[in-house]
């Protein structure tokens, strides 16, 4: 008697199908149908508590609203909650839709927002997460009927079949790749040029139409050739800068063919400008900030960002090397591609050291517990955070510059290192461990223990200005502000009260209980506001016992802050003698990759 064959059932694949539509973009809302077929099962639905780049748990399921699903027929199906951000949708014998509404308001390079002006997305504040299929392609229609007609849009997300303005049918590989390609659709300006081989285009929303923009793209070249040419080559297809503009934004999310920028609008060069500013500056900084992302943290990423963990935390211990590093090469890349001089450069090094060493947090948390509490302690800054905290961006860029400087009286680099990485991580997660130490150490030639025992797991003071002086910048010890010390910082826009914004820790407005957002309406029984805040200080001495009003949530109460030194925590760098030996030495390491011309 013969055995009987078993026949497996086979799982149909789920291609999950969105369909995005814009009828309430006036309200700030956008439509979402996710269309998936037949399940007796059902599917367990899910969207992204954070987004990769922003080391924050931001809820954005927090912004769906009227979330419903009917089958085929027009009957309702169930959707049940799991928690704050996890549904289970209830099995079907018919194909499903998942409808809902997204309110976006969130205008930062994070979220999404949606109003009268434009329309920009990520897809981790839109698309709902399929769990069992996140490795199966991804379709989305992308529909602007309800938008004006000279909207277009702008995205990486590959295109299947769309019309001249933008709008269609575009396709992921997966959802990773789905949620990583962040989406502009308005009237936009747009510049084009090739770097690498590649094409990039560079989008700007809201711009000024004074705008240099023929200048900007020709810069921002010239970044991403010497970018490319210093990885030996571009790993991605195709490149997009997003730049949305307001008057006083700030700030950049990398992805891995793209990222979204917020920047001030005044601070573009116009047609008629000449040079490089220190806020145009600030712009191409950023740009090269990101960029060097598409490398380091977009590809090579530590273990723990591995596998889509979108619903929690992912600790890292390694942000000193993706966000330090990077911070560190902004500047440096800037000047590397000829766009700034010297001067120029060292004066951005010198903010990036003063913002690192400016309150006590230096002395209260290592670079790794820096990494490692980005969640909770860097992005969720409170009051003290001057005093209890240290930037993996500003400290993580003073140890990069030191072993560049190391690394380069060896006759070696830091981006021979980065380059190292990228060749046996390019693609494959950097484990917590030492692996960066190792290749550190094996580009230096020598045991590097003890220095990054002290650098990233201590809060002992690290010896830059040695390191500087034998490359020939000096580090001279200034005030933060000229004139006898207060101990505290405030708000200079103020025109009703000195309105209390930082407290620094054993100094004398601590002593004398001054706390943030307490608003100082006299000294010495005379009014006092911001703006004439520091000439007021400055008419004293050393040592002066001020008597001060002060408002405290609508209690006035009486203070005497007694005036000290000083305080130099601060420094200035500039030009110091050198010998020959030290000018070949920083000619190394600030020489332009090539000639400006």
């Amino acid at each position: 008697m013969g055995q009987s064959a078993v026949v497996a059932k086979t799982a149909p694949r789920v291609e999950p199908f969105y369909r995005i539509g814009f009828a309430g973009y006036r309200s700030r809302y956008l439509d979402v149908t996710l269309n998936l077929p037949a399940s007796d099962e059902g599917y367990r639905l899910s969207l992204p508590a954070w987004i990769p780049g922003s080391y924050l748990v931001r809820d954005f399921a927090r912004h769906l609203v009227g979330k419903h699903a009917e089958d085929a027929r027009g009957r309702p199906v169930a959707i049940t909650p799991v928690d704050q951000q996890t549904w289970d949708l209830a099995g079907t014998d018919v194909d499903v839709s998942v409808h809902y509404r997204v309110y976006c308001a969130d205008f930062s390079v994070r979220s999404a927002h949606v109003d009268s002006s434009h329309v920009f997305f990520n897809g981790t504040s839109v698309f709902l997460r399929v769990h069992g299929a996140e490795d199966e392609r991804h379709e989305v229609v992308i529909d602007g009927d309800d938008l004006p007609p000279d909207w277009r849009v702008a995205t990486t997300l590959p295109a299947i079949a769309i019309d001249e303005r933008g709008f269609g049918d575009f396709a992921a590989a997966g959802y990773e790749a789905l949620i990583d390609h962040p989406v502009e659709i308005a009237d936009f300006v747009e510049r084009q040029f090739t770097a690498g081989g590649v094409l990039h285009r560079m989008v700007f929303t809201n711009a000024l139409p004074e705008t240099d923009f023929d200048r900007i793209a020709a810069d921002v070249a010239r970044i991403c050739e010497t970018e490319i040419e210093l990885f030996d080559g571009a790993p991605f297809d195709e490149y997009l800068f997003l730049v949305a503009l307001d008057e006083s934004g700030f700030g950049g999310l990398e992805h891995r063919d793209s990222t979204a920028l917020i920047f001030p609008r005044a601070h573009l060069p116009s047609v008629t400008a000449a040079g490089v500013s220190k806020e145009y500056q600030r712009f191409l900084s950023l740009c090269a900030h990101e960029y060097f992302h598409n490398w380091n943290v977009k590809r090579i990423r530590p273990a723990a960002f591995a596998g889509l963990p979108l619903d929690r935390p992912a600790h890292t211990r390694l942000l000193w090397v993706f966000e330090g590093f990077t911070s560190y090469f902004d500047d440096w890349l800037v000047r590397h591609a000829g766009l700034i001089d010297e001067s120029q450069y060292l004066a951005a090094l010198e903010e990036t050291i003063n913002r690192a060493m400016r309150g006590k947090g230096w002395s209260r948390q290592t670079l790794e517990e820096s990494s490692f509490y980005a969640w909770t302690r860097f992005y969720q800054q409170d009051a003290n955070a001057v005093n209890a905290i240290v930037s993996y961006y500003t400290r993580g860029a003073i140890v990069a510059l030191m072993l560049d400087l190391m690394l380069r009286e060896r006759g070696v680099s830091l981006m021979d290192v980065m380059r190292r990485l990228w060749e046996h991580h390019g693609e494959s997660p950097l484990a917590e461990g030492e692996r960066v130490e190792a290749l550190i150490e094996a580009a230096m030639g020598e045991p590097m223990g003890a220095f990054f025992d002290r650098a990233l797991r201590s809060t002992e003071t690290l010896d830059v200005a040695g390191l500087l002086a034998r490359f020939g910048v000096a580090m001279v010890p200034r005030a933060e502000q000229p004139g006898p010390d207060t101990g505290i910082r405030v708000d200079v826009g103020d025109s009703q009260a000195a309105r209390v914004v930082l407290v620094f820790e054993d100094r004398p407005g601590a002593a004398a209980g001054l706390a943030v957002d307490d608003r100082i309406i006299a000294i010495d029984g005379f009014a006092v506001n911001g703006g004439n805040w520091g000439e007021r200080i400055a008419r004293h001495r050393a040592g002066d016992r001020l008597a001060l009003h002060v408002f405290r949530q609508g209690r006035l109460l009486e203070m005497t802050l007694r005036l000290a030194p000083e305080c130099l925590n601060q420094h200035r760098l500039e030009p110091a003698v050198a010998d020959i030996e030290t000018e070949a030495r920083f000619a190394d390491w600030l020489a332009p990759l090539h000639a400006a011309g």
